[in-house]
């Protein structure tokens, strides 16, 4: 072989190793895999008990409390909207996120309960309620999905707030449903579009205006440190011109999310447990009995 072909099939082969190392470095696509709801996990009649360090703002002060998230399957009478058995005629399978959050402030405590409702197949909702109590006093959202709308009824002590009704789209998604979305994203590498409403969590009257957002995870996982320990994850971003928010979650199964941040709320995964903890007889592994955040 002359030098001329020797260095020719030499460029030819140094093109292809550098097209390789090319090719190696280029981030790797979001795993595709199975939903989040076929997962096996869901149907040992136990709830999933996440607690997490976490900080809102309250009085234009930053305030550390326990988060409390609780996840679990039942199923839900569409006609009545309320828990029903597997066995009743129409019954819907669906998952409920219960948030449950006591922040202090100065004089007393913020206290605010969320329940999410989704329907198991798809994740769309079903049913939400956000509670504020208050010494101040109280407020009551109540939201409900249809076929065809949703339907939003708030009921505040402010002056000028009072008893209010609306009716919007049936496609409008609540923001604290994104807490079982963003998981699901990670379970199937699909990115998510949503009609998306403000939070609930207040204890003054939310209008429920939905605004265009998106899902998107990130291509590349990474390792994180929270309280609980370390975990590979992968951060799903909120792309949305009302708020900035991510999502870091675990990559393996069951997805849980291990720290996040939207606007003023952030949180980390300080420890977990799955039980019955509506047992009274199960005692919980994180906090002793009349002591729960």
């Amino acid at each position: 072989m002359t030098s001329a072909g020797l260095s020719s099939r030499l460029e030819v082969h140094a093109g292809w190793a550098t097209t390789a190392i090319v090719l190696l470095l280029l981030p790797a696509p979001p795993a595709r895999g199975g939903e989040l709801s076929d997962l096996s996990v869901w149907d040992d009649g136990l709830s999933e008990m996440c607690y997490y360090d976490a900080t809102d703002t309250v009085y234009g002060t930053k305030r550390h409390y326990t988060r409390v998230h609780l996840f679990n399957r039942q199923w839900m009478d569409p006609a009545t909207g309320v828990k029903t058995e597997p066995d009743s005629p129409g019954a819907v399978p669906a998952f409920k996120l219960l948030i449950a959050e006591q922040i202090p402030t100065d004089n007393y405590n913020y206290r605010y309960l969320t329940t999410v409702f989704l329907r198991r197949s798809d994740l769309t909702p079903l049913k939400m309620t956000s509670s504020s109590q208050e010494w101040c006093g109280h407020t009551f959202k109540h939201l409900r999905w249809t076929d065809d709308r949703l339907d939003v009824q708030s009921f505040s002590y402010f002056p000028d707030e009072g008893d209010r009704t609306y009716q919007r789209v049936a496609d409008a998604v609540p923001f604290e449903s994104l807490f079982v979305l963003a998981r699901n994203v990670v379970s199937t590498g699909r990115t998510r579009r949503l009609q998306l409403l403000p939070s609930m969590k207040s204890n003054r009257q939310v209008v429920p205006d939905a605004a265009a957002a998106t899902l998107v995870p990130d291509s590349m996982t990474k390792r994180v440190t929270v309280p609980l320990g370390t975990f590979e994850v992968r951060r799903v971003r909120l792309e949305s011109n009302r708020l900035s928010a991510w999502f870091d979650v675990e990559v393996d199964a069951p997805h849980r999310i291990i720290a996040f941040e939207a606007g003023r709320l952030a949180g980390r995964l300080q420890s977990f447990e799955r039980r019955a903890y509506w047992n009274q007889r199960w005692d919980s592994s994180v906090y002793p009995q009349g002591l729960a955040p």
